[in-house]
This record gives C-alpha cells, structure tokens and sequence, in this order.
C-alpha cells in the first residue's frame, strides 16, 4: 500500500487525536440538595411549607502526570 500525501495528513491527525486522548481526562460531579420548611400559624392552624431545591455541577479538567 502506498501512503499519498493527504493519507500522511490523515494517519497524522488520527495519531494525534489518540495522544491527546490519553493525556488528558475530564471529570463531572452533580450535587443536588434539598430543604423543606414548614410554618404554622397556631391561631388558624394553616400550614406554609416552602421547598428549595438546588443542583450544582463540577467539572475538572485533569492531565496525566510525568
């Protein structure tokens, strides 16, 4: 098989993807929270109750160690 010039360019970039792939790593953390408050009122015996919710993501970008 006789390697043309744009096959260079092709096995170069397929080569590269493959080093960058294993030097580098991503990771991502969701964290998800919630708290419930309750009211009463005790001349009326009403209830408030108030939820809040919250979801964070992190995300690290790592890379191998020499």
């Amino acid at each position: 098989m006789k390697l043309t010039p744009n096959k260079y360019v092709l096995l170069s970039l397929i080569l590269l993807s493959v080093v960058i792939g294993f030097t580098a790593c991503k990771a991502w953390r969701t964290v998800s929270t919630s708290a419930t408050y309750v009211q009463q009122n005790d001349s009326t015996q009403s209830k408030i109750t108030t939820t809040i919710s919250t979801k964070t993501v992190e995300e690290w970008q790592g890379a191998k160690k020499k």
